[in-house]
């Protein structure tokens, strides 16, 4: 089962934060990972970007299971660059297992994603109204429900990893098939803007529709991953 990591960073230092993206893709690669979705300019996108006004950059890592995401973690090549970023900037980011995804997905025909990490302001109404909607709309966009983490409590289990996210209850990882669908998903007037008005009702915490990475990007972020875009 794949592993993804995402997370909503804010940039402190942006010069030396930009050493750590292209030496992580690089030694991903040994890992069987790599970047595999990323979006810039976060806080700037009033349309795909939700409750994340101080957010600069939303990324999506894949690595292929447990024993390599652990390996990667604690290997001395990784924690030789991790300063770069954790001395540079702040936010939430969290590794967990696909644990809502089929074993055999197809994670290459994922063309964006929807990653959010939330709190609960009103856990009851968002039980009782968002499920419904959340399903109406995965279905009218074909949205692939990739994973569902709490933080704490059963299911956690689920998380393998993760840093400041004590102030968050869950995260979710969405895949689409484009950017497009994934920008729509979050305003459709028919279910996605009633969904969104639930949610931001009842939770607190950033989202963002991001697109998946790929060979045309021209930046040295989708090295490693076993499929090509």
């Amino acid at each position: 089962m794949p592993l993804p990591q995402t997370g909503f960073v804010t940039l402190t230092n942006k010069e030396p934060f930009m050493k750590y993206p292209p030496a992580v893709a690089q030694m991903l690669k040994a890992h069987g990972g790599g970047y595999v979705g990323v979006k810039p300019g976060v806080k700037d996108d009033a349309v795909g970007s939700e409750d994340a006004r101080d957010v600069d950059l939303a990324p999506v890592l894949e690595l292929p299971s447990r024993a390599a995401a652990t390996k990667w973690l604690n290997s001395d090549e990784y924690l030789a660059v991790k300063p770069f970023r954790t001395d540079n900037s702040s936010g939430p980011i969290a590794i967990f297992e696909a644990n809502l995804l089929p074993l055999d997905a197809d994670t290459a025909k994922f063309g964006a994603y929807v990653s959010t990490m939330k709190k609960f302001t009103d856990k009851d109404m968002f039980q009782d109204k968002y499920p419904p909607l959340m399903k109406a709309n995965n279905a009218k966009f074909g949205a692939t429900m990739i994973a569902r983490v709490p933080f704490r409590g059963d299911g956690s289990e689920a998380v393998l990893y993760q840093e400041q996210c004590d102030a968050y209850d869950f995260a979710v990882l969405i895949g689409f098939s484009t950017y497009e669908n994934a920008v729509e998903y979050i305003n459709d007037p028919e279910f996605g803007a009633e969904q969104t008005k639930v949610r931001r009702a009842t939770t607190t915490g950033p989202l963002a529709a991001i697109k998946a990475t790929s060979e045309t990007m021209g930046i040295p972020q989708h090295t490693g991953v076993p499929h090509v875009r």
